[in-house]
């Protein structure tokens, strides 16, 4: 080795040891999953032994909502966390609509096949917006399989839904017969975001420069609007099954956790207070904060998190509790 090599490999050995060490196996990690044929995109951390939460992101971003959030209950050492992006979402794949049918009930199967490739059999689910009617799915398939819920910003009643409130409204019409209108208008707003920049960029919703980069890089992916086109048509199905969903809930008994942005114009407060006619065990939390309270009050959350598991010992009990 010569002298020049000599010195930069001294430099690169010196800055490596600088770095801080690498996250163990229970720190948060990254990785692709295949399943069904499509590779999705996860973000897993903590002790696997632990009670497993898993979160199920909304529209129209990805597993990036719950980074922060998921960090932070890692670093509590209270559960093991795992969440995935859907299929045209975050960075997983974008099968063409036409060969991969974008409906709940499919991407449901797809998470549900996702989580037994991952040795998840029992589990807690945290759903916002989107991640809702995935989640009912997911406990109607298999209620024994969950152990807790927590829902944040996301309905299975009207009561928190003023736009799908009235049969007549554009919602309902389109969720009846497909209008070309509005899927016009929703291809022109996805083509129209932008990336963060310095001039003429507000994040009103408070997303983050981050999640936006990803947001829109994903939305504007060949084919993906299509695709999200087809998944809101579908989104009729889940209104009809909404009081399928409530008898759900009446009967599982379980813990519930409810945390409520209450600057959410879309999904409004009474939709958080409708959940104690189902669960009236269920804990509510209005926050101060929007549509995305995960990306805005990440430590909020994971404290009220971790104030409920302390509440109900038995969730941790279900996975192992040592001898008394």
């Amino acid at each position: 080795m010569n002298p020049i090599h000599r010195l930069l490999a001294m430099a690169l050995a010196l800055t490596l040891a600088a770095l801080p060490a690498r996250a163990h196996s229970e720190g948060l990690h990254e990785g692709w999953q295949a399943v069904d044929g499509v590779q999705l995109f996860y973000r897993e951390g903590g002790d696997p032994s632990a009670p497993t939460l898993v979160l199920l992101h909304g529209y129209p971003l990805s597993s990036a909502m719950y980074a922060r959030l998921m960090d932070e209950l890692v670093q509590q050492k209270h559960l093991h966390v795992i969440a995935m992006d859907y299929p045209a979402f975050g960075y997983s794949d974008a099968p063409d609509h036409q060969q991969w049918a974008y409906t709940f009930d499919h991407v449901a199967d797809t998470v549900r096949h996702f989580l037994k490739r991952r040795g998840i059999e029992r589990y807690g689910l945290y759903m916002q917006d989107y991640g809702v009617p995935v989640g009912f799915r997911l406990m109607s398939a298999d209620p024994g399989a969950i152990s807790f819920i927590v829902v944040q910003n996301g309905v299975i009643h009207l009561d928190g839904f003023p736009a799908a409130q009235d049969p007549n409204s554009p919602l309902r019409r389109h969720w009846a017969h497909r209008d070309a209108t509005t899927d016009a208008k929703r291809t022109a707003y996805a083509q129209g975001l932008f990336a963060p920049r310095a001039n003429g960029w507000t994040d009103d919703e408070g997303i983050g420069a981050d999640a936006t980069l990803l947001m829109v890089q994903s939305a504007q992916r060949p084919g993906v609007v299509q695709s999200r086109n087809d998944l809101w048509f579908d989104y009729g199905n889940n209104v009809k099954r909404y009081p399928a969903w409530q008898a759900l809930l009446r009967n599982m008994k379980i813990p519930v956790l409810v945390l409520w942005g209450s600057h959410d114009d879309y999904f409004t407060t009474p939709g958080a207070l409708a959940y104690l006619r189902d669960a009236p065990q269920a804990e509510i939390h209005i926050l101060d904060a929007g549509h995305f309270a995960s990306l805005q009050v990440p430590s909020q959350i994971a404290g009220l998190i971790a104030a409920f598991l302390g509440r109900h010992p038995q969730i941790a009990c279900e996975q192992g509790c040592g001898a008394p």
